[in-house]
Order: structure tokens, then C-alpha cells, then sequence
């Protein structure tokens, strides 16, 4: 690539990141000043990304159809659905088995709102709460990528195709981790978006531990499948099935926040033999 069209790269990734920024900050904004997150807060805030991957389109006269938005290989959409569910059960499974900071499976409210979404019954069975978690697993999903599609339509869309064009593969994802994960500290440490004890400081390390590393997936399911699809759908995944399923149904002892969700130490461990793992098979593969 020669220079101007670097030069030209760099101004784009710019002029993103500043929009990105200035679009966030109204949502931050709202949030910090109620001190909590409601799901229109939320959402607008998932969404300034995506709005300002357009506006950068717009501004600099490209087309928005220039973006990877064709679905591709559906091999690409179901990896990124499914791999979250396994490595959050490497995440949970020894918490649960292992009873890591007093923990354990199945918290019976979580068990008793699963339940309720099959049954009304005052004494749900397994079964109902069985069918409320597999309801959530696949129809969640629907609300879930509502909101992911907004990041990813600006991160994995936009940002990682500019930083393609002037940096190597594994600098790629790991800054396009690091912007994502400084991106989320606002909401962290002003909102209710946190594990809601322990330290501060820690949980904003450990969660930028694991968000980093999990820039280098992210990139390689997108730059391996073309397309801004299956990041969306990998990012909608982890948000479920983290937030919504294994975090949730487990019983809380006195340190179990230490190790669940994306404020422990279990989800960089994680992250970070992930991010290995692709990061081997970007190299092999030559991106």
C-alpha cells in the first residue's frame, strides 16, 4: 500500500474514533448522570459505533454498502454462536463443580424466571426451567444482536478493515481489543455495569484482560469470513449466554464474583489461550 492511501487510512480510522467517541459520550452521559443502565441508554450507546462507522462513510463519500455486510459461509455464523457457550462452560463448570468463592449450580430465583417464561405454576419443575434456558439460548438471541450489531457494525465493520490497511494482523486485534475494552470503562466505573463488589480498579483490569485478547478472535472470524456477521453474532452469543444464562444460574458464595462473568479472573484465562489459539491460526493461514 503507498502512502497516501495510508495516510488515507489513518484519517479514516481518525474520524471514526472521534465520532465513535462523541456519540458515546451523549449515551455515557445519560447513564452516568442516573447512575445506572436502562436498556434505551444502553442500547444508544451500543449503537454509537455503528453510527459513526456511517457517518465516517458518508463524510468521506464512500459508499455504506462498501461495509462487509453480506452474510457469507453459514460455517463462519455457527462457530461464532456456539463458541461462546464452550468457553463459558470452561469458564463455569469448575466454578459450579468446584465451588470457587462459595459457588454453586442452579440460583433458584434465576431457575424460578426461567421457569416462568414455559410455566405460571407456583412449584416449576426441572423441565420448565430447562425450557426457559433453551427459550433464552435461541430467541434471546434476537434482542441480543439488536444491540451487538450497533458495535460490531462500527468495530468489526469499519475500525479493523482501516487498521488492516497499515498494521499487521496481530497488532489489528490487539488494539482494535484494547479500544473496545477502554470504550467500555465509563459505563464500569459510573453505572451499575460492573460485578457490583469487590475492587474497582481490579475488575476494570481483569475485564480489559479479557476484552484485549478477544480482539484478535473477533478480527479472525471476520477477516476469515468477509463479512461483519458472524462478530455480530459472536458478540450477541457471549452476551447471552454470559450474562443471561451462566451468570445467573449460578449461586453466589462470598467471593464468586472473583470468578464469573466478564469482571473475574476465569473469562482472561480464557481469553487469553483463546486469543493464542487464533492468533496460531491467523499465522498459518497468512492473514
Amino acid at each position: 500500500m503507498n502512502i497516501d492511501n495510508k495516510k488515507a487510512a489513518w484519517r479514516a480510522l481518525g474520524l471514526f474514533l472521534v465520532l465513535m467517541l462523541a456519540i458515546s459520550c451523549i449515551f455515557y452521559a445519560i447513564m452516568i448522570t442516573q447512575g445506572a443502565m436502562n436498556l434505551l441508554s444502553v442500547t444508544g450507546v451500543m449503537w454509537s459505533p455503528g453510527l459513526a462507522a456511517v457517518l465516517t462513510c458518508l463524510i468521506l463519500k464512500r459508499p455504506v454498502a462498501s461495509l462487509p455486510w453480506g452474510w457469507g459461509e453459514w460455517k463462519w455464523n455457527w462457530l461464532a454462536y456456539v463458541l461462546p457457550i464452550g468457553y463459558g462452560l470452561a469458564m463455569y463448570l469448575p466454578v459450579w463443580l468446584l465451588s470457587l468463592g462459595g459457588s454453586g449450580f442452579g440460583d433458584p430465583n434465576a431457575l424460578a424466571v426461567f421457569a416462568s417464561f414455559i410455566t405460571t405454576s407456583d412449584s416449576p419443575g426441572a423441565i420448565a426451567a430447562a425450557g426457559g434456558i433453551l427459550m433464552t439460548a435461541t430467541l434471546g438471541m434476537a434482542a441480543s444482536m439488536s444491540r451487538a450489531l450497533g458495535e460490531e457494525i462500527g468495530w468489526r465493520g469499519f475500525m479493523v478493515w482501516e487498521m488492516r490497511k497499515i498494521m499487521p494482523f496481530w497488532a489489528v486485534g490487539l488494539l482494535s481489543g484494547l479500544i473496545w475494552s477502554l470504550w467500555h470503562w465509563p459505563g464500569i466505573l459510573f453505572t451499575d455495569y460492573n460485578a457490583g463488589e469487590g475492587t474497582p480498579a481490579l475488575q476494570m483490569i481483569l475485564f480489559t484482560l479479557s476484552v484485549m485478547p478477544m480482539g484478535i478472535i473477533y478480527a479472525w472470524i471476520t477477516f476469515r469470513s468477509k463479512s461483519l456477521w458472524p462478530a455480530a453474532i459472536l458478540h450477541a452469543s457471549h452476551n447471552l449466554f454470559l450474562q443471561r444464562i451462566y451468570t445467573p444460574l449460578t449461586a453466589h458464595g462470598e467471593k464468586t464474583h472473583f470468578y464469573i462473568d466478564e469482571f473475574g479472573i476465569l473469562l482472561p484465562i480464557v481469553s487469553l489461550g483463546l486469543a493464542a489459539f487464533f492468533l496460531w491460526k491467523a499465522k498459518k493461514e497468512g492473514l
